[in-house]
């Protein structure tokens, strides 16, 4: 028998409703029978529904739900008509029937409403973008509408389920209790990707509201769904594992995120190249930054990796993050009872995942310190420990204040100005060979970690140091949020420079050379071989930039100074005084700037060079990008035995097809257990809004590896990650600024700060692609809304 699902949608209900599915009760007429048979039609509804009181009137068109075209939201639907009450009935039929193209046959399907709705949604019996094996479940269990979920008038939950979930899975009995349903569906149309609306009410009573073929499926790869399948067990027994107790690490088990700490989602994305991700990691998170910790004097950590991959999915893992931030003479007591109160408050806040520095761990003494302590943490340490944490703390923070010659931020000042030396004879060299060029590159990795990212993870961190003192003295009272605003504009950092320059040579004022010889190297998406660098961008320098302000001098009042030295006292900083805490603060955000534009000098050399190596064997960009750093190095370790192309040709291939698959997976945000493999809710971020300003405008998406760059003036502009290399955008007069990852202390939250510029920094996933489709955007940043306009 021919599946009704390629009939209208009232047919399809009809057919699913026999073969005994719960759907609320169908009746249904076509055009020509209104136009012709008016009083019969209205008659026949009024008999079928005598006992009830609200109807949906619903589009049934011969046009919609077909398997190359669902045509959804294209015509009319109208719910909640009280049918009793005279006319209303055939003014909502002849409403739908006014949406319709010209064919008689088409219909206009009538239902009773569903009562006292606990959820309403929408699942996909497949991914829509690959046809990976996940049902995708965007709900509202707010509301009590039907609607809200397809009408899109608001952002919704999402969760992805593997196919192959178990029941123990769920923590949701609503959410299994429709998948039960759902699964019942898919046996009655065998191997048919399902678009499936549903209802649950509040007896728990599902009911099927439409059932549709998924018209993207003639673009899927037909692997996806076995290549997924294949790995997710392998997947679930590596995440068991990190889970389990490490040797000299506290905490009784982790969580895996994509934005804690190093927060790889806004510096590489979600799914990387692994030629990106494996220079993130050899810079970074293989131990760069614990090493930068460790000088500082938090915990000596063991040789563990702060980064994993989750085939091809780069995740932070956030027991090793969070034992890196103890003070190194904390007891092994404390330590272990903070490490495990910490996770337990990111696991049931997943919301914070971007925010653990602030909202979850005290990596540093502030003025709060102890009652943010008592408040997130109740009951969790007795005094004594209380107050051992704290010591350590204050003497960890006074240190990193303090301007003597020993001060670890003053000592990375030096070793970038080291890199700065080294770059002059380092990064211009003509290499001919393969081998010599691989030979180079290893000389500039550790060039670059030693005197790079080691030192730039310092200055980094005392950058998150300065705001939280400057945060907590906010709240104390000891000085108003805009004065500190008006500090931050006063801090002239390498931005700045860039900015100014950007000015004057668009003016002809400033030699495009001389610019290009000192910004050249900046990309977005700075690890990434795909994103051209400035030097190869040659639009850049066109438009009519925006001419940088006058930069505000700061001075504290005597009040203010006052009632910082009276802060400092009391809390036993007995070694500096309010004016040392913003020369600290201006000489970290300077640094932390000024250190990142070096070492990524260092870094882009690094791409060029491995361009030039791939160009000699016979490698694109394309191609590069997907071998890793070690495969460009394996040439000095061994001989390779075959000919350098048809080797790496090999690995290139293998690698293209993990990458599809890795884009294949869907993982949450935060992934808390073994669950979290099969089952991921898209968790939500809150936006870090910049400012107090409120505008409205068209949105420009900019992604960095976009070949011509758009007129941006007065438009809000929209990138994935708070990336330095986006840096020009500033001079082209934009209206705003909002980003899918990034934190409230990013490269790009100092930016805006700086330009006094309205920003939404972070937004997360789900409400950064809506913006994006929507095309206009109202940014709240006063009153902390961030909404899609549609034009």
């Amino acid at each position: 028998m021919k599946h009704t699902m390629l009939g209208t949608k009232a047919e399809t209900l009809q057919y699913i409703s026999e073969n005994g599915f719960p759907v609320p009760d169908v009746h249904f007429f076509t055009v020509h029978e209104w136009n012709n048979f008016k009083d019969n039609v209205i008659s026949n509804i009024s008999n079928k529904y005598e006992s009830v009181t609200y109807l949906a009137v619903r589009s049934s068109s011969r046009a919609e739900d077909t398997e190359v075209d669902s045509m959804a939201g294209a015509f009319e639907s109208i719910l909640n008509v009280n049918y009793k009450i005279n006319g209303e009935l055939s003014t909502a039929i002849d409403t739908v029937i006014n949406s319709f193209d010209n064919n008689p046959e088409n219909q206009v399907l009538i239902q009773p409403m569903v009562e006292d709705v606990r959820m309403s949604g929408v699942i996909m019996t497949k991914s829509l973008d690959d046809g990976s094996p996940y049902y995708v479940i965007n709900f509202d269990d707010t509301t009590g509408k039907t609607d809200t979920v397809t009408s899109g008038n608001s952002i919704n939950k999402t969760v992805y389920v593997y196919n192959g979930f178990k029941d123990k899975d769920f923590d949701s009995p609503y959410l299994l209790k429709v998948l039960k349903v759902v699964e019942e569906l898919e046996s009655l149309y065998k191997n048919l990707p399902l678009d499936i609306e549903f209802a649950l009410n509040n007896k728990n009573e599902v009911f099927i509201l439409q059932v549709r073929p998924i018209t993207t499926s003639t673009n899927w790869k037909n692997k996806a769904n076995k290549l997924v399948s294949e790995r997710l067990p392998y997947l679930e027994d590596f995440v068991q594992q990190l889970m389990t107790r490490r040797v000299d690490i506290y905490g009784e088990k982790t969580l895996l995120g994509i934005m804690p700490d190093w927060n790889p989602a806004e510096m590489i994305g979600v799914v990387p190249h692994p030629l990106a991700m494996s220079l993130y990691r050899e810079l970074i998170t293989r131990r760069a930054w614990s090493l930068a910790r460790e000088e500082m004097g938090y915990k000596k950590m063991p040789d563990v990796e702060l980064m994993v991959s989750l085939f091809g999915r780069a995740y932070i893992d956030v027991r090793n993050s969070m034992n890196s931030f103890l003070p190194e003479k904390l007891s092994p007591e404390i330590s272990e009872k903070l490490i495990n109160a910490y996770i337990q408050r990111l696991e049931n806040n997943p919301h914070l995942h971007d925010k653990i520095e602030f909202e979850v761990v005290p990596t540093a003494y502030d003025f709060k310190f102890e009652e943010n302590l008592n408040n997130r943490y109740p009951n969790l340490l007795n005094e004594e420990e209380i107050k051992e944490f704290k010591n350590f703390l204050v003497e960890l923070t006074q240190n990193a204040i303090e301007d003597t010659e020993g001060n670890t931020l003053n000592k990375a000042i030096e070793l970038i100005e080291l890199l700065k030396t080294l770059q002059e004879e380092n990064l211009n060299k003509k290499l001919v060979t393969p081998f010599s060029i691989s030979d180079h590159v290893n000389t500039l990795k550790n060039q670059c970690v030693k005197y790079g990212t080691i030192p730039f993870s310092i200055t980094a961190r005392h950058g998150f140091i300065a705001e939280s003192l400057l945060r907590s003295a906010i709240a104390c009272g000891a000085i108003e949020e805009e004065r500190v605003k008006a500090f931050k504009r006063s801090v002239k950092t390498i931005s700045t420079e860039l900015s100014t320059d950007f000015y004057e040579v668009c003016n002809e004022n400033l030699e495009k050379d001389k610019f290009m010889q000192k910004y050249g190297h900046l990309r977005p998406n700075s690890y990434d071989i795909l994103s051209p660098c400035y030097k190869n961008r040659p639009d850049l320098l066109d438009g009519d930039p925006q001419k940088p302000g006058e930069h505000e001098v700061f001075q504290l009042s005597d009040q203010e100074r006052k009632n910082l030295n009276i802060l400092l006292r009391d809390h036993g900083f007995d070694r500096i005084n309010a004016d040392d805490i913003f020369k600290y603060a201006s000489k970290a955000i300077k640094g932390r700037e000024y250190h990142k534009f070096i070492f990524t000098k260092h870094l882009s050399a690094i791409i060029e060079y491995i361009t030039e190596w791939g160009e000699l064997i016979g490698f694109s960009k394309k191609d590069l990008a997907m071998l890793t750093l070690d495969d460009v190095q394996s040439v000095l370790f061994e001989p390779i035995t075959k000919d350098l192309k048809v080797f790496f040709k090999r690995r290139i291939k293998k690698a293209k097809k993990s990458y599809s698959v890795a884009n294949s997976f869907k993982l949450n945000y935060l992934i808390r257990s073994r669950r979290d493999v099969y089952i991921a809710p898209m968790q939500r971020s809150a936006p870090n809004f910049i400012g107090n300003k409120r505008v409205e405008g068209k949105i420009v998406f900019l992604n960095p590896f976009i070949k011509e760059i758009p007129d941006l003036e007065g438009k809000i502009i929209c990138i994935e990650g708070a990336d330095p290399g986006y840096d020009w955008i500033f001079s082209r007069k934009i209206g705003g600024l909002i980003t899918k990852f990034g934190g409230a202390n990013s490269h790009m939250a100092i930016r805006c700060a700086e330009y006094d510029l309205p920003a939404a920094i972070g937004c997360g996933e789900q409400p950064f692609n809506k913006l994006i489709k929507a095309g206009k955007v109202l940014l709240n940043c006063q009153g902390k809304r961030l909404e899609p306009l549609t034009i």
